[in-house]
């Protein structure tokens, strides 16, 4: 004879909730999910993102670590990524050369591939216009949707870029589509973008 074993309803859902969630889990078995910067270093075709950043901190023309404020977990952040595709466009350089290398050697090469003129200022200049701080950053208050509503976005160099629908979706400053939106970090939320956000600085 078979004994049936009833299980109640709330264990169920929490072994089911359970199942659902997927954090990173700590050495110290804490649960941890990735920040922003956790992100990124995961991301094949964010490697230029990460490396520019690096190259800045190293250089230290900014008062602080761009690479800490990424990866800062009390953070609260909204990234507008530009994609390896968008570095390649802006540095002139063939579609697809960025691929497949590390964040070690896209890090290396940066310096090089920038047009004469153009120092690791400049490039710090340009990041901070890829980053905003409000005092909330999540996905109900950072999504793409959210940022539509607004209509426009502060960024770290308290420059206002508008956010509105495009020809091929939700555009900033007019002219910088937003390929893959709504990615949830830690820290905040990253949107991809498929052009360096550069604001004349160039």
């Amino acid at each position: 004879m078979k004994t049936i074993i009833k299980r109640p309803l709330n264990t169920i859902m929490l072994a089911f909730a359970l199942f659902l969630i997927t954090p990173v889990v700590m050495a110290n078995g804490y649960y941890k999910s990735p920040t922003i910067l956790d992100k990124l270093i995961q991301t094949d075709g964010a490697q230029a993102v990460v490396a520019a950043v690096l190259v800045v901190d190293e250089a230290g023309v900014l008062h602080f670590s761009l690479a800490e404020v990424l990866g800062n977990k009390k953070a609260e952040v909204v990234l507008f990524a530009p994609s390896n595709a968008a570095f390649e466009n802006l540095l002139g350089i063939d579609p697809g050369t960025l691929n497949g290398l590390t964040i070690d050697e896209v890090k290396s090469a940066l310096p090089g591939l920038l047009p004469p003129g153009v120092g690791v200022d400049a490039v710090a200049k340009i990041l901070l216009k890829h980053v905003s701080l409000p005092k909330r950053a999540n996905i109900w208050t950072a999504s793409e949707n959210a940022l539509l509503a607004k209509g426009s976005v502060e960024v770290a160099d308290e420059s206002v870029f508008a956010v509105g629908v495009g020809a091929n979706g939700v555009q900033v400053n007019y002219e910088t589509t937003i390929v893959k939106a709504n990615i949830k970090a830690r820290n905040g939320v990253i949107h991809f973008i498929d052009t360096v956000i550069v604001d004349d600085l160039l």
